[in-house]
Parts: structure tokens; sequence; C-alpha cells
């Protein structure tokens, strides 16, 4: 049976293989609630609606919201504050598109979206099936355009300089172009919307917060930018060196084969994007005994289609 990677499972290992151990062989997923994740879903559908021109774009994204926010009170037992920063997304959202649609409305205009979450996949060898599954893809005065699109709590001159040299866009990028040879893309959009820093104040209303978030994003209250996109040719990372790392990753992959062999990154263990890693304790606090399994669910397996259609052609 071939292996299947993706750049998400590529990064684990590049983490910490016994990350990858848990969270891709044991397939433990923690049981918990994360609300980043749940505005990231929202946030893609919005600007997916937007970049489509739909003219209910904000009615769209307010009923993801919704059928979001029903899945995790039905999923989590949340606190009332939880719940009250959970209601709050959907005015932050919609603040959000409504800015974005403000400051790049000619953009758009000369834009056409051809597709979202757009699927590909790569016979990398006999052994190995790389799966991808790309943001958006736009056409922008007939070049086809990766649109990668990132949200972050700021946009520094570091995030910045790291755009260029990011895996996944690389790896998007390149095997795309392997897969779709004949319709290659020829830009890449990597487009950063800034989470904002300002919270509704005790006797503000709803809609007064929504207006004060649309000026916020025109101004933000700091030196930071709240909108960034940069566009390139090709990334910074060359198909070489992006096959070359895949190569040598799935060879380690496919050679592993006890727990030993997924060896730990002590480094990772307090900075996993920021946070501790969700495996903390069963590499720290007692392994993988029933109290500590109790708090992990079954990782649902991530399927791609392998029809490899396409998008703009």
């Amino acid at each position: 049976m071939a292996l299947h990677m993706s750049v998400s499972s590529t990064q684990d290992w590049m983490t910490c293989k016994r990350l990858y151990y848990y969270k891709r062989i044991k397939k433990y997923e923690k049981v918990a609630y994360n609300l980043p994740f749940i505005v990231g879903r929202i946030v893609n559908e919005g600007i997916a609606a937007v970049l489509n021109k739909k003219p209910d774009a904000i009615k769209i994204t307010e009923a993801v919201y919704k059928k979001e926010r029903a899945n995790a009170i039905k999923a989590y037992t949340l606190t009332p504050e939880e719940i009250e920063k959970l209601d709050m997304q959907e005015f932050i959202t919609k603040g959000m598109l409504l800015a974005y649609q403000t400051k790049y409305a000619k953009m758009i205009a000369d834009m056409k979206h051809l597709g979202s979450e757009v699927e590909g996949a790569l016979q990398f060898n006999d052994d190995v099936i790389f799966v991808i599954k790309m943001d958006n893809i736009v056409m922008i005065r007939k070049k086809k355009v990766l649109h990668e699109l990132k949200t972050s709590k700021t946009i520094t001159p570091d995030y910045v300089k790291r755009i260029q040299t990011d895996l996944q866009t690389a790896i998007y990028f390149h095997f795309h172009n392997i897969i779709f040879e004949d319709d290659p893309i020829q830009e890449v959009m990597y487009d950063v919307i800034r989470k904002p820093s300002i919270k509704l104040k005790k006797k503000e209303s709803k809609q007064q917060y929504l207006e004060r978030l649309q000026r916020w994003y025109q101004k933000p209250d700091d030196m930071n930018s709240a909108f960034h996109i940069e566009r390139f040719k090709t990334p910074g990372i060359s198909a070489d060196d992006v096959i070359n790392t895949v190569d040598k990753v799935s060879k380690e992959m496919l050679i592993a084969k006890t727990k030993e062999d997924y060896y730990q990154d002590f480094d990772k263990c307090h900075s996993y994007y920021g946070e501790v890693c969700p495996y903390y304790i069963l590499c720290h606090e007692g392994g993988e005994i029933p109290s500590n399994l109790i708090q992990f669910g079954v990782r649902k397996s991530y399927h791609v289609s392998k029809d490899n259609k396409g998008v703009g052609k």
C-alpha cells in the first residue's frame, strides 16, 4: 500500500517525528475546542465568496458561521466566555470581509475565480502518493494564479520575509505544475489578513463595533499593516529543492517501523505553533495510559480526489 503524504504530514514529520507518530500512525487527536481553526474556515469560505463576486458573500459567510457555531456547541462543552467569543466572530469576520472588499475592490473586479480547495494527487514514486489541496486558484489578466490566504495576529517585517520561502506554497505551486503540466500556475498571490486587535467596548453595540472595526482595518492603531498581498512569479524554494525534501522525508517515513524510530525533537515540546505540543502528556506525563488517552479521540482520515480534474481549462 502506497504511503500518502501531504503538506501537513510533511511538516509534522519535520517538526517532530514522535508528534507524527501519535498523530498519523496512532491517529490520536486531542479533543479540544479550537477557535482559530473555526475562524480560519469561516474566513476562507467568506473570501472565496468575495473573490467569486457573489452578491450575497456576507450572507454566505453568516451561514457558514452559524453552521460552525452549531457544530462547536454540539461537539464541545463550552463556557459562557467561549460562546461569547465565538458569537463575536460573526461580526469580526463580517468587518474583515467588508474591509477586504473595500481595500481590494479593483483587484477583485479584475479577477476571475476559478476554484476553491483545488485538489490534486501526484504519484511521486512507486511507494508514495503526494496529495495537495489549495485555497484558491484565480485568473488575473490571463495569468493563472495560486491564491494562498492566511490570517495572522500580526504582519511584521519578519513575517513578510518568510513568505517566499513558505514550504506549503512552494509544494502547491511546483506539484500543481507537475500534475497539470499543460495548464500551469504562472504566479503566486500570498494574501495575509490581520486579525483585529480591538475588542467590543462595554457600552458599545455590535453594529457600532462593526463600524469601528472597518475603520480600524483602514488605519490600525499600531505600526503593523492590516493587509498584505505579495505577488511573485515563482516561490523562493525551487522545484528541485521541494522534490529533494519530499524524497528524503518519504524515505525516512518508509523505514520507520517502531515507536522508537519516531524519536522526539524536545525543542518543540513548548513551541508547537506558539503552544505546548498537544501530545505533551503522552511524552512527559505517563505515556499512553487510560487517564491520558481519554483526552484523545480518533483522527479522521484525510481524503483527496485523485481524479486530477484541475480548474481553469
